[in-house]
């Protein structure tokens, strides 16, 4: 495996224009040196393409995460094989997805590293820009990889034969150098508005920084830590703006809106496909080509949405539910309407792309939205001061976009108001469940809370639900395992039997 992760790391950062594959039968004169690659503007704006080609490639952001990190979420269902002990939470190290996942994520890192050791010395006119970039995606695949695994190896050189096997590192450590970085990122990295459309600029690093704050406060209740959150935060306000409609953020035709700060860009100017996305959440044969309908929010997260408020337009613009049409024109009963077999769960609409043609798609996943900052705002504010007038205000400028749409104003989402500092702190984690499911922020929102609120919120939450239907006729459900492991992903197999630094006892607990 390490062989292969210097393969990734190589094909990426000397071959942008061929696949990997057609790399590795190229003639020599088709290779690119790193010293050709970084001696001009162009040759290091095409090496930060293809950092951000490993970030959004179907090891990673393309696939991967869907397949492993939603189902392994506890609040969504997958009927694929490959996903199986994943959706039930019973994930295995020698999952198909997270064995590809794991190499993916360090070949990004690896492509990150070669960037920011090449332009130390730089005096390219485009070298701040293009290390900003570079530290700001090294943090953040570094931010995922601690959140999934805890201590994991810390790798800040480019891999070569000498340094391929690694130690895990404590997860302290690592969230160090997470901080360091986009400490760094942020004074590199100009302002909105000041650079190319879609890529991430510092107030990126900001809002990272305040959710890495918030992650590490949420664990431990460090009010100072809270307060870093909101430091960061702040500095996001008014420089992005919500949409009109919930609606409009899932329009094709409005990529790169008011509200991204982040977004992963597929299509002509980034990675080349984004397809196994579009087919594992569209319902089969809602289109005339080929998708899986394989990934589907769990009954009783639809449920939990529809009992808050249940004329939300979110809801609509959120999930299939009840029937759909299909492609020929016939009625398919599903959630909540179909109580048994594999249609007995909703489905996701945000991944819909008519234009999909079987095998591509430019469709782009946000990977950081201006509610999102808002919502970590409210629950900050809330944790700093209880339920102030601050903290209504930023979680009711959320709703109020919610209740807004093209044909109206809806009398729901209500405001929140009245509420305690312990009710406020359940009710905007529901919150970001509502306003953002299925944009890979499950799995980090159920555990940074603690193994109590995870199981409350979804082992017992899953497990109590009413139709749960476990060895029945066309049964598709699972009982959730009461276990702690849950707070973690297995390190994977591949990794234990390569790296001579990591063995079975460096295993995370329960695998």
């Amino acid at each position: 495996m390490k062989k292969y992760l210097l393969v990734l790391g190589l094909c990426t950062i000397t071959s942008f224009i061929v696949s990997c594959s057609d790399f590795l039968d190229e003639d020599i004169e088709t290779f690119y040196t790193e010293d050709q690659i970084f001696a001009t503007e162009a040759g290091l704006e095409t090496a930060v393409t293809g950092l951000y080609q490993s970030f959004a490639a179907p090891g990673y952001h393309g696939s991967s995460i869907h397949h492993l990190a939603t189902t392994l979420s506890g609040k969504f269902y997958s009927n694929q094989g490959a996903s199986e002990d994943a959706t039930s939470l019973n994930c295995l190290p020698n999952n198909t997805w997270l064995t590809r996942m794991w190499p993916q994520m360090y070949a990004t890192v690896n492509v990150a590293n070669t960037i920011i050791l090449n332009m130390e010395t730089s005096t390219l006119p485009n070298r701040d820009f293009a290390l900003g970039q570079a530290y700001l995606i090294r943090a953040a695949t570094y931010f995922d990889l601690v959140r999934y695994f805890g201590d994991v190896p810390i790798k800040t050189i480019p891999s070569d034969i000498n340094n391929l096997n690694t130690p895990r590192s404590p997860k302290e450590e690592v969230y160090e150098l997470i901080i360091a970085d986009f400490e760094k990122a942020k004074t590199l990295l100009p302002g909105p508005g000041e650079y190319l459309e879609g890529r991430p600029v510092k107030t990126a690093a900001n809002a990272f920084l305040a959710k890495v704050y918030l992650t590490l406060a949420s664990e431990s209740g460090d009010l100072a830590l809270w307060q870093q959150a909101y430091d960061e935060a702040i500095q996001v306000v008014g420089e992005y703006s919500l949409t009109t409609t919930y609606a409009e953020l899932f329009d094709l035709s409005n990529e790169n809106n008011s509200e991204s700060i982040f977004e992963i860009q597929y299509g002509p100017n980034g990675a080349e496909r984004n397809s196994d996305v579009i087919r594992a959440y569209t319902l089969k044969d809602l289109y005339d080509y080929d998708t899986f309908g394989r990934i589907r929010p769990n009954k009783e997260v639809y449920d939990q949405h529809v009992n808050q408020y249940p004329n939300d337009p979110r809801i609509e613009a959120t999930f299939f539910a009840n029937s759909y049409t299909k492609f020929n024109g016939a009625n398919q009963n599903i959630y909540p309407t179909q109580s048994g077999g594999g249609n007995a769960f909703t489905a996701l609409k945000k991944y819909l792309d008519p234009n999909f043609n079987g095998s591509t798609t430019s469709r782009n996943f946000y990977k950081l939205r201006y509610a999102d900052v808002l919502l970590m705002l409210a629950e900050i504010t809330n944790e700093l001061n209880g339920p102030t007038t601050e903290a209504y205000g930023y979680v009711n400028e959320v709703l109020a976009r919610a209740r807004t749409t093209a044909t109206g104003v809806s009398a729901e989402p209500a405001d929140f108001a009245g509420l305690t500092q312990s009710e406020f702190r359940t009710r905007i984690l529901r919150e970001r469940q509502y306003e953002m499911l299925g944009e890979n922020h499950e799995w980090f929102d159920t555990r940074r809370r603690g193994y109590q609120y995870f199981l409350e919120e979804v082992i017992y939450t899953h497990n109590n639900h009413p139709t749960l239907d476990v060895g029945g006729n066309n049964s598709k459900d699972y009982i959730y395992p009461v276990s702690v492991k849950n707070m973690l992903m297995p390190i994977p197999s591949t990794e234990l039997s390569n790296n001579t630094q990591i063995s079975q006892a460096d295993q995370n607990p329960g695998y």
